[in-house]
């Protein structure tokens, strides 16, 4: 990863500055402007309105971690910067996304601050296997979110950004045209539901969220409000029944293996014959972004006690509740699968 031998390697890796610097970076779109041809630290401070011996320091440094090549001017007079492989992913234009992640100033860089409290604490999560999100804010993750609409803002805004990429997909790759029913379950606002049944005009929808949440979801679904029905309530209780498929995205994550075989186990029970559960998560086996998968990982456990999983975590959870996997589709979105499940027969083992 980084231009250096073992020792310094490490000492980066270890370092407060690396992650703090990597985001400067990002923030001050440095690649963007080095990519315009503003090479030295006296361009980029110019271009930035920074210090231009402060901004020459942090450059070094990030070029020691392997953002930039340094160089000199054609003149020999100062020093300049060319980008390597690895900060060209913090180009604005790069389809990875890293830099607005990255930068400071993004909106949802309140809710990203407020995780790293409680990542600050991961040694506690190892030892007791717990979330720590509530000895780091005073509240459980859930509590804290609605204690705070700002973080609860942006926290919903990134989960948006990350609908927005996964729901074109999730309308496309899977026969929807065979279903006539859908169960959102969990589905939050209703935006994954709403683009579901505007691509497919012959599906019909069912939301299950929470009562403050259905009350949201309402405009979010009106366009398609004659397809859709809102049901409040808890997917830890009995689910509606009558549906052909039971969707859940992006939520058994959330939840330890104990309360994500509950979740499977209520769709497992109200499924009717020929009925599937479809499961989209990202998972940790996927053999793309790897990394993020592994932070995804870790954040899960110090925030909420739950956990990405593998295909394997998946098909022993859906076994536990008599549910068979039955197919698979990968995302173009890294990392994400769609997984399917039907009840399992008796008898049946799972392949």
């Amino acid at each position: 990863m980084f231009r250096q031998d073992p020792l310094n390697t490490i000492l980066a890796l270890g370092s407060g500055f690396t992650p703090t610097a990597v985001r400067v970076t990002a923030t001050l779109r440095l690649p963007d402007l080095v990519e315009k041809g503003h090479r030295t630290a006296a361009a980029l401070a110019a271009e930035t309105g920074t210090d231009e011996q402060s901004l020459g320091r942090v450059l070094h440094y990030v070029s020691l971690l392997g953002l930039f090549t340094e160089t000199t001017t054609p003149d020999g007079t100062a020093k300049a910067y060319e980008l390597t492989d690895v900060g060209r992913v913090l180009l604005s234009s790069h389809p990875g996304n890293l830099r607005r992640w990255l930068d400071l100033d993004d909106p949802s860089r309140p809710m990203e601050a407020r995780f790293e409290p409680a990542m600050g604490r991961l040694l506690d999560a190892v030892r007791t296997g717990q979330p720590v999100y509530e000895q780091a804010h005073g509240r459980p993750f859930w509590a804290d979110l609605a204690a705070h609409p700002d973080i609860e803002k942006s926290f919903n805004a990134g989960i948006a950004r990350i609908a927005g990429r996964l729901v074109p997909e999730l309308a496309r790759i899977y026969d929807w045209g065979s279903v006539g029913h859908v169960v959102d379950v969990g589905g939050g606002n209703g935006s994954l539901l709403l683009k579901l049944l505007t691509e497919h005009p012959a599906l019909r929808g069912t939301l299950l969220e929470l009562d403050s949440v259905v009350e949201e979801a309402k405009e979010t679904t009106a366009p398609v409000g004659d397809r859709c029905d809102l049901v409040a309530g808890s997917f830890f209780d009995p689910v509606p029944a009558g549906g052909d498929v039971y969707l859940i995205a992006n939520t058994l994550h959330n939840w330890s293996d104990h309360d994500a075989g509950r979740i499977l186990g209520r769709c497992a029970e109200a499924l009717a014959p020929g009925g599937r559960v479809v499961v989209v998560e990202r998972l940790l086996d996927s053999g793309k972004d790897p990394v993020m998968a592994s932070y995804a990982d870790l954040l899960m456990l110090v925030l909420l006690g739950g956990r990405e999983r593998s295909m394997s975590d998946l098909r022993d959870l859906g076994a536990g509740v008599g549910l068979a996997l039955t197919d698979s589709r990968r995302f173009e979105l890294p990392g994400h699968w769609l997984v399917e499940f039907t009840k399992q027969q008796t008898g049946e083992e799972t392949r």
